[in-house]
Order: C-alpha cells, then sequence, then structure tokens
C-alpha cells in the first residue's frame, strides 16, 4: 500500500438513501463529480422520472446486487430501521472494490470494507432523534412507543462508528457533535456553493424563504411573523408537517405568496430579486440557503443557533433573531433601519467549489497516508 496522490487511486462513493432531493443529494453529487466518479450507490434508486436535477451524476441501488429473500423485502420496506443491516450485506468488491469509499450518511458507516480500502464518511449530523433531538420527541405517543427501538439503533449506530478510518463534517456545528456523541476528530469541509450561478438582479421589495414547510424549519413563526405587516414574504418549497391552520393562513394571508417547489433556475430568481432571506431553521447543520442568499448579494435573518448562527454575522452579512414571530419582526425593522455594513457576497466566496474540490483532496491523500503507514503490500 504505498503513498499516493488522490488520482491514483481508484474512489467510490455511497449514500444513504434518496428520498427526495435536497442538500444531502447536491453535496453527494458534488463530491462524485470532485472525485471524478460517474455513480452514487444508494439505497433505493430514485424514479426513473425523476432525473438528479444537480449533475449528470447518476444513483445506483445497491439493493438489485444483494440477493434476494423474503426477509431482504421486509428490510427494504422497512426503511431505515434496516438500513444498517442492508449496508454491512453490500460486498465491494462486486462494485470496483475501490482504494477509497467515501460514504455521505448515517447507516452508510455500516459498511465492511478490506482492510485495504480507506473508508471516510462525510457527515451531515449523527442521527439527531438518538442524540441532541431525543428528549425532544419522547414525549409523543409516537416517541414513548419507539423509544425503545431507538434505544436498539442508537447502540446499533455507536458500533458502526469502529468501521470508519476518518471523518469530514460539513460544519464545525457538525464536528463537534462528532466529539461529543463518538469522540472522533474530524476536518471540516464545507458543502461547495457554485458562485458563479449567483447574482443580484435588485431588490424587488419581498422576502423570502426557501425551503419545505416543516415545523423545523419554523415556518409558523415566519409566517406569524409577517401577519397584519405591510412586508411582502414569498414562501417556495415543497409542503411539509405544518398544520393545516398554518396552510389556512397561508392562504388567505394578503401579503403571503406560495409558490411550492420550485426549479433551482426560479430559486437563483428569487434569490436574486429578494429583498432579503429570512431563515428559521432549527439548530441546523450546516443550511446552504444563507449561503445562496449572500452569494446572491442578499441579507439574511436567520436564528440564533446552528451553524447559520455562527456564519451570519449580525449587521454585516444579516441579523439574527430567536426564531419567534416577535424576535423575526425585530430583525426585520432592525434590517429596514439599518440596513448591513458588509458585502454579503464576499461572506459566502470561502465557500467555492475550487476550494471544496483541493480540500476533498488533500483529506483523503492525508488519511490515505495513515492507513499506508502499516506498510500493508510494500
Amino acid at each position: 500500500m504505498p503513498e499516493a496522490g488522490l488520482e491514483d487511486l481508484s474512489p467510490a462513493v455511497a449514500h444513504w438513501h434518496v428520498n427526495a432531493w435536497g442538500g444531502a443529494e447536491y453535496l453527494v453529487t458534488n463530491l462524485a463529480e470532485a472525485l471524478g466518479v460517474p455513480r452514487v450507490y444508494t439505497l433505493g434508486e430514485p424514479s426513473p422520472d425523476d432525473p438528479n436535477p444537480y449533475g449528470d451524476v447518476e444513483f445506483v441501488d445497491v439493493l438489485g446486487g444483494l440477493s434476494p429473500s423474503p426477509v431482504r423485502r421486509v428490510q427494504a420496506r422497512a426503511g431505515r430501521v434496516f438500513e444498517y443491516a442492508l449496508w454491512e450485506d453490500v460486498d465491494w468488491r462486486e462494485y470496483g472494490d475501490p482504494d477509497v469509499l467515501v460514504t455521505s450518511g448515517s447507516t452508510t458507516r455500516a459498511v465492511i470494507t478490506p482492510d485495504d480500502t480507506l473508508h471516510v464518511n462525510y457527515c451531515h449530523s449523527p442521527p439527531r432523534w438518538f442524540y441532541d433531538l431525543y428528549h425532544d420527541r419522547k414525549g409523543s405517543l409516537a416517541g414513548v412507543l419507539a423509544r425503545p427501538l431507538v434505544r436498539h439503533l442508537r447502540t446499533r449506530d455507536a458500533a458502526t462508528d469502529a468501521r470508519v478510518d476518518g471523518y469530514l463534517a460539513n460544519s464545525p456545528v457538525v464536528a463537534r457533535r462528532l466529539w461529543k456523541y463518538y469522540k472522533r476528530e474530524s476536518t471540516v469541509l464545507y458543502p461547495p456553493v457554485d458562485l458563479d450561478a449567483y447574482r443580484d438582479a435588485g431588490d424587488d421589495g419581498f422576502y423570502l424563504h426557501l425551503g419545505r414547510l416543516d415545523e423545523e424549519k419554523g415556518v409558523p413563526a415566519v409566517v406569524e411573523a409577517f401577519a397584519g405587516t405591510d412586508h411582502r414574504l414569498v414562501l417556495a418549497g415543497g409542503m411539509g408537517d405544518v398544520s393545516p391552520d398554518v396552510r389556512d393562513r397561508i392562504e388567505r394571508a394578503p401579503n403571503v405568496d406560495y409558490r411550492g417547489f420550485v426549479t433551482e433556475e426560479t430559486k437563483h430568481d428569487l434569490l436574486s430579486r429578494c429583498r432579503a432571506l429570512v431563515f428559521n431553521g432549527r439548530n441546523e447543520d450546516f443550511g446552504i440557503v444563507p449561503i445562496e442568499a449572500n452569494a446572491s448579494g442578499k441579507a439574511v435573518l436567520t436564528r440564533d443557533e446552528g451553524f447559520p448562527g455562527v456564519y451570519v454575522r449580525d449587521g454585516e452579512n444579516g441579523y439574527e433573531h430567536d426564531g419567534t414571530a416577535a424576535g423575526i419582526r425585530e430583525a426585520i425593522g432592525r434590517f429596514e433601519a439599518e440596513g448591513v455594513s458588509g458585502d454579503p457576497a464576499a461572506t459566502a466566496e470561502r465557500f467555492g467549489s475550487d476550494r471544496f474540490e483541493s480540500e476533498l483532496s488533500a483529506a483523503i491523500e492525508s488519511q490515505w497516508a495513515e492507513l499506508s503507514a502499516f506498510g500493508i503490500g510494500d
């Protein structure tokens, strides 16, 4: 196992599952492109009618390569509960026997690789409902009933950690969680943003919220913050788990415009023309939307927690709020009165694609050198 540069190694990329196209799928597409591989191995191939919107990388379902059995069919239908077991059974000798396997997501860490294969995990976060959000969910009936299963899966999750040779974390927030829950150090590698795709087309006077209409995205508070004001709000994203009352309020509010799920082209257009972005996700691991907004020259009004709370500098590239409707209104008032003192687009420059590719190569080569130090194959 001699030392080698990334160009001398054969890499492969695996991603835990694809339920919908989102930030994790955007990231893993960029991982594959940076490593020069044409496909990503996953559980549950996306529909042929739903192609990858982020690039030409193909997502390939590894379930087809596993031995068929009634038990396997039950596992596949049961979803994430059995994902650890499904990934364990993938024989990577049948998928090119890569020198380096980069996995994305938590359940893919369960893969069992040959002893001369480097396994690097890109961590979006340790499973939050096992750890930092466990106490938030155990009060509901579903949470109480699921508690024994969660305890089992938490033990299972911790055991898979030993199969990972090195971690890449998408933000300092996730790096802290990796140390807190697994006692593992990691290299922070921010997801890439194609800065050239964003532009500032002026201010059409509306505030923008991008993302699914979910409780954890803080959408109810955002809608309430704009109720009864003269400020216009555009909501763009698929319908999530917000209550019927919130949906009704969105429909009835004369100053709220719900666009539903939008294409990447439409998203870029909205970002280019909005007055500012309103972001209210709860303790987000990374949150690429605020960076996209800054890249478009727009300020970000963000909740003061998670990585967005670290990234946004109050008064420079946006304003922070406490996540409540009153807090959001206060942030809007400060922005309207004072604007921002910095250049939002300049703040986003450190997230460019070139930086992502060079730091990814450096991290993998460093970890390969550590594995090579054992001298196997010399």
